[in-house]
């Protein structure tokens, strides 16, 4: 009966800590290949050359930029105290 006790209280330790885990985001793309004659957009590509060689690959695709994309902020620029010698 202990075992029992035991591996019950791993998993439900083990479930609680996956349950309080954030949500990650879903990853947005910076460029997206549209297709007008299919009605269809793919927004899978990192650089705008990636897209390019999809689109241009016989499907007559147009490459863009992502309208949900937006750069992440800048990290802000820490300046160090200046001493005083004395």
């Amino acid at each position: 009966m202990r075992p029992m006790r035991i591996a019950l209280s791993v998993l439900v330790a083990t479930a609680a800590m996956a349950a309080s885990q954030p949500a990650r985001a879903a990853l947005i793309y910076r460029y997206c290949a549209s297709y007008e004659d299919r009605g269809d957009m793919t927004c899978a590509y990192d650089t705008f050359q990636q897209c390019l060689d999809t689109a241009r690959g016989g499907e007559g695709g147009m490459c863009m930029e992502n309208p949900a994309w937006h750069p992440e902020p800048a990290a802000p620029v820490r300046h160090k105290a200046k001493r005083k010698n004395g």
